[in-house]
């Protein structure tokens, strides 16, 4: 008996037919895994958080994030006005010093001519004790006057000794307000870009508290994480391509500096639960980057050795 085929009955076997291959490709486990993912990370940079050694408040601040600089560039500059008076200060009492101790030396040269004077007239008025020719009280005050002449020599000399000090102290102030001077004008400490600056001009910085960060972008660092058996494949000081999600089309090469010892857990920003409770071993690449294109905070993965997957 013919049956007729009308086209409700074919989109029913077509179902059947799709929802069979589906159960048999669900049995047999063919082709519906996706490739395992390349170890990817975010690229990182050595991150020095930069601070003034003085307070004082703000009078310039001439970079803005994201800026490049050089090694000894000039970040910012503290009002100075009071540390410059201080040392003005110390400059003057050093002037006056100086007059004291050239007035105490040649007070010094005439006391030893006056012991001098004293013990000559001494030994003439014992001779002249000797011969009958001068009396006691002569040869008292003779040695009385050798005695002030030689106490004033002597007070003379711990005065000097004093303004020694006094001089040496007043030097070293003058060096601390140099130094004071100098750390009003922040440097640059190395190459490198302006992330993110924490102050403006007017404000008041006290020592110690965070200006500006700076990152050397010469060499940035890429963290990833390899499963057990992915160790084998690296080692220290190996090459390895990385590709960038800002560029695409380019490859860049890494080199292994460092592997973890000991295994993690994934860190949880892995996007699955199954993948965050897998233990890894963690590496870094150093990338070298001269030219200034790689920036911190660029996705990035190592892609697998031998050529681009």
């Amino acid at each position: 008996m013919d049956r007729t085929v009308t086209p409700r009955n074919r989109l029913s076997e077509s179902a059947a037919i799709l929802l069979g291959l589906v159960l048999l490709l669900a049995a047999t486990g063919c082709g519906l895994r996706r490739a395992p993912a390349n170890p990817s990370g975010t690229l990182e940079a050595d991150e020095i958080r930069l601070s003034t050694a003085l307070a004082g408040r703000v009078l310039e601040l001439r970079v803005t994030e994201g800026d490049s600089v050089r090694a000894g560039d000039t970040l910012l500059v503290l009002d100075a006005s009071l540390p410059r008076l201080q040392r003005a200060q110390s400059a003057a009492g050093l002037v006056t010093l100086d007059a004291r101790r050239q007035r105490v030396e040649a007070q010094i040269l005439e006391s030893r001519a006056g012991l001098r004077l004293s013990e000559s007239t001494l030994a003439r008025v014992q001779a002249l004790r000797q011969a009958g020719s001068a009396t006691e009280q002569q040869l008292d005050e003779s040695r009385s006057q050798q005695e002030q002449a030689r106490a004033r020599l002597a007070g003379l000399g711990h005065e000097r000794e004093a303004l020694l000090a006094e001089r040496q102290s007043l030097e070293a102030a003058l060096a601390v307000q140099d130094r004071q001077l100098r750390d009003t004008v922040l440097l640059a400490p190395s190459p490198g870009r302006v992330l993110e600056r924490y102050t403006m001009p007017g404000e008041w910085l006290n020592p110690g508290q965070s200006a500006l960060l700076l990152a050397d972008l010469r060499q940035l660092d890429l963290r990833f994480y390899l499963a057990e058996m992915g160790l084998s494949r690296i080692q220290l000081g190996q090459e390895l391509q990385v590709r960038v999600d800002a560029w695409p089309d380019e490859i860049f090469h890494g080199r292994v500096v460092w592997i973890a010892s000991e295994a993690e857990f994934t860190p949880k920003n892995t996007q699955t639960r199954e993948a965050r409770a897998q233990l890894v071993y963690a590496a870094r690449l150093a990338l070298d980057n001269p030219a200034g294109r790689l920036m911190v905070g660029m996705p990035a993965e190592v892609l697998p050795e031998g050529g681009d997957k």
